[in-house]
Order: structure tokens, then sequence, then C-alpha cells
């Protein structure tokens, strides 16, 4: 007999959804190291690419982070149904329709469509930040939920959801057989604050881990899944920066499950997935033993295949001082103004380190030792030239540095504000 519903995973967010009468849609398709500027790898290494992907009827893309829309591989025929949030800022449907994509899907927050036997139901960010307070918070995530013939999966990938809509979700659809939800927090604490002690960075990878796996034990709670699968955030640094992989704020899949498995979570049976396996939705059978990951072997491979990587910038030449600092100037001014049109604002200052000199580029520009001391709240970045010309440029991202662990910061306090973060994506030219 058919199955109603498989999900058969690939890595991280991505993995294929096959219906009852066989249409199967493609999720998130990061199969290529070195996304967020060339710092992210898959680990275990995949054997799937994106020509094993293209047979596909749909393609479902949360978003614009590179985990999730690779954009340098993103290449499928023009006039595949690409499925895509309709909401916000929508910069992903910006991008699609730039790059000549012609026929999305698009779903409004709450609606539900069909597509062939599928029904799907697309969520906009349930939260601003999930632990912190946000003015402007998430603007660009999404969720599906995707039913097939009384069988129903809900793919957070990175739009963490809260208890209040689980119970909404819950209340919605009934019985939830399969929730993939996020277990990890990617970003540059506490791994790139060079402020804090070795004590201090590891300490803080532990509270942060286990902060994220109690809230994924109350969404569990709250949605009382017949299964749940630890999904998405799945990843490790490459090249110069791997020595940051143990003060990350993520973990494997598999520490996440047991973690969540010694707590009360009643009769939902947590699942794990390596590359290739295909899991049964209907049945809750897979079709392999699950295989654990071997830490020492991911150390090995770490230090072994993945130490001589080099990102895009190191390829670079190294820019000119004077017109990098010039352009820093200008792009100061338009954050600020940029800041100032959403309503951000900061009590921090904020410097950034060049040529060994330090500049403040908020509230305004000047240099350190005229700079703001309001509240003496001061935020120093530092990063390499070649990628902070990139920045300027818009041939990067602030936001993708910060995510890839190459922004080195120093906070005093350490106190974390999510809407500066937000608006230094505001930083470029």
């Amino acid at each position: 007999m058919t199955s109603a519903l498989r999900f058969q995973f690939v890595a991280n967010a991505c993995g294929i959804f096959t219906g009852k009468e066989g249409t199967r849609i493609l999720c998130d398709p990061w199969l290529n190291d070195g996304v967020f500027d060339g710092s992210w790898c898959h680990y275990p290494k995949l054997r799937t690419t994106m020509a094993d992907v293209q047979d596909v009827d749909a393609v479902y893309v949360s978003h614009l982070h590179p985990d999730h829309f690779d954009e340098r591989y993103f290449d499928f025929d023009r006039n595949k149904p690409l499925i895509v949030m309709d909401h916000g800022p929508n910069f992903l449907v910006r991008k699609l329709t730039m790059l000549g994509y012609t026929n999305l899907v698009k779903i409004k927050s709450g609606e539900t469509v069909p597509f062939r036997e599928f029904e799907i139901t697309m969520f906009a960010p349930f939260a601003k930040h999930s632990f912190h307070e946000a003015k402007i918070g998430n603007l660009i995530d999404s969720a599906m939920v995707v039913s097939c013939d009384g069988v129903t999966a809900f793919n957070t990938n990175d739009n963490t959801p809260t208890v209040a809509s689980c119970a909404m979700i819950r209340e919605r659809f009934g019985t939830i057989d399969l929730a993939m939800l996020n277990y990890n927090a990617a970003g540059p604490y506490p791994s790139c604050f060079d402020d804090l002690s070795e004590e201090k960075k590891l300490s803080e990878h532990h509270r942060i881990l286990k902060r994220n796996f109690d809230h994924v034990v109350d969404l569990v709670q709250g949605l009382e899944p017949r299964m749940m699968l630890p999904f998405a955030g799945a990843y490790v640094l490459g090249g110069d920066l791997r020595h940051k992989n143990k003060y990350l704020g993520t973990s494997t899949w598999d520490e996440c499950a047991d973690y969540v498995c010694a707590q009360d979570i009643g009769d939902t049976k947590v699942v794990l997935m390596r590359e290739g396996d295909t899991l049964d939705i209907q049945s809750g059978a897979s079709d392999r033993p699950y295989e654990p990951l071997d830490p020492t072997d991911m150390e090995h491979y770490i230090e072994k295949e993945l130490a001589d990587l080099k990102y895009p910038h190191q390829l670079d030449a190294s820019p000119d001082t004077a017109l990098l600092l010039q352009d820093v100037e200008a792009a100061s001014a338009a954050m600020t103004e940029r800041m100032s049109r959403f309503g951000i604002e900061s009590d921090f200052s904020v410097r950034i380190v060049l040529d060994g000199g330090a500049y403040q580029i908020y509230p305004h520009f000047a240099a350190a030792d005229a700079s703001d001391q309001r509240a003496q709240k001061v935020l120093t970045c530092e990063l390499d030239a070649r990628l902070l010309r990139r920045i300027l440029d818009r041939k990067a991202h602030w936001n993708n540095a910060e995510i890839g662990a190459h922004i080195s910061f120093r906070r005093l306090p350490n106190e974390y504000q999510p809407d500066l973060h937000m608006g230094l994506q505001f930083f470029h030219l």
C-alpha cells in the first residue's frame, strides 16, 4: 500500500516530501559547502548533488539565508513551481524574479492552497525573536504545514514556533504526524566574542544549547506530535575559522535527541535521519536503521578535509585603505538613515577596526577618540578588510558574515540587542 506521505532527508533543512500519488516537493536545497561567505560546511560530507534533486515537481524555499537558498548553485527549470511565502519585504521573491523564475506559488501567512495531492499552509515568523525582546526581529523566515490524505508534517526550518503558536497549529490541524523542529542557534555568539575567556565561551555554549533544547521540549509538549525530527541548523565551520566550532551555539541532532528523550514528552517519538534515509510518515517506519554520528570522525574530518578551505574574499586583492575608510564613512551615514527609517535605535555606540585604528560607525561616524561615549556601551567589530570591501559593495552581506563567524566582536557590557544587529545589516553603500 502506497504511503500517504514520505520524507527523504538530505541535509540541514533539505529533503523531499513525496505524496501518495508520487508528487515530490524539494525543500531548501543547500548541498555545496561554502555558504555564509565560505565558512559553512556539511558534516557528514554529502553525496547528493544538485543534479540528483532536479526530478521534483516543486521546490519550497523557506527564506533567503544561503543554507536554505544557495544562489550559487540554485539552478532549476525556470518554469518549475517554486513555493514561497508571500509576506513583508519579500527579498526572496525579488531575487527569484531577477533570476528569471516565472512560476512562483506565493502563499500568504495562514493560507492553505492545494498543490496536486498536497494541501500546503504557510506561516510567517511566529516571533520576532525566540529568546530576546526585539522591535523588528525576524522578517524573512517561513514555515510550512504539508498534508496529504490526512497525514501531516510541520516543517518549521528556521521559523522557530512559540508555545502559543504550537497550540494554534494543534487546534487548526489536529494531530501533527511529524514535527520538524530547529534545535540550534546559528550566529556569532559566543564563538566570535573575543572579550570572553575560554571558560566563559564554553559555559555560554552549553547554556545556549540547554536553552535551545528546553525550548524544543516545550514545543513538543505543546504540540504533542506523533514524531519529532531535530531539523535545520546542522553545519560545521571549515577553513581558518574552524577553531570556533566548539564555541558555537549549535550541536548535533544526536545530542538534541538524547536530551529531548530524557524529558517528559509523552508518546512523541524522536526520529533521527541521515542523508538518503526515508521516513514513512504515515507508518512511522524508516527504510533503514539510523547510524549515529561519530564525534571523533567529525573532528578528524574538520581538521583533515576542511582545514584548507579558502573563503571567496581570501582570494581578493587587498583594498585601498584610504578609499575603504572613505566608504566606511559613507556607509555609516547610510546605515544610520536606514535605521532611523525603520525606527531602530540603540544606546550602544558601534566601532569598526580598520588598519589598526578604530572608527565609530554608529550613531555617527567619528574616529574612536572622538566617538560617542554615551552610557559607556560599546560594540567593537573587526573583520578582514577584503570582506568589508565586499560588504560595502553589496557583494557580501553583514548578516551572512556574522552568521558565518567572520566578524569578531568585543562588547561592553555583554548585552545582546537584536535590533542593533539588525541595523548593522544596513551597513553598505
